[in-house]
């Protein structure tokens, strides 16, 4: 797993904690939980996105490798 730091207001961080806390999880699984269903959402609704996701190669097993195959897999039924 990679660490990625940023930025973020004062009041956010707080409302953050606070939310956290609240839900009894860490900011960095809360974080990532809505950047996955974001991310998840922007592959099967942008084009760009989709193209970019679909070109890599991701660990069996992994996050990735199964959004992939959800992907593929919606797609066979469509085509």
């Amino acid at each position: 797993m990679r660490r990625i730091n940023f930025n973020m207001s004062d009041e956010c961080a707080s409302l953050l904690k606070g939310v956290c806390a609240l839900k009894k999880t860490t900011i960095s699984s809360y974080v990532y939980q809505m950047i996955r269903k974001d991310f998840r959402r922007m592959v099967f609704e942008d084009a760009q996105i989709r193209q970019m996701f679909l070109a890599g190669d991701y660990p069996p097993g992994s996050n990735a490798a199964l959004l992939k195959e959800e992907y593929l897999a919606m797609e066979c039924k469509v085509n």
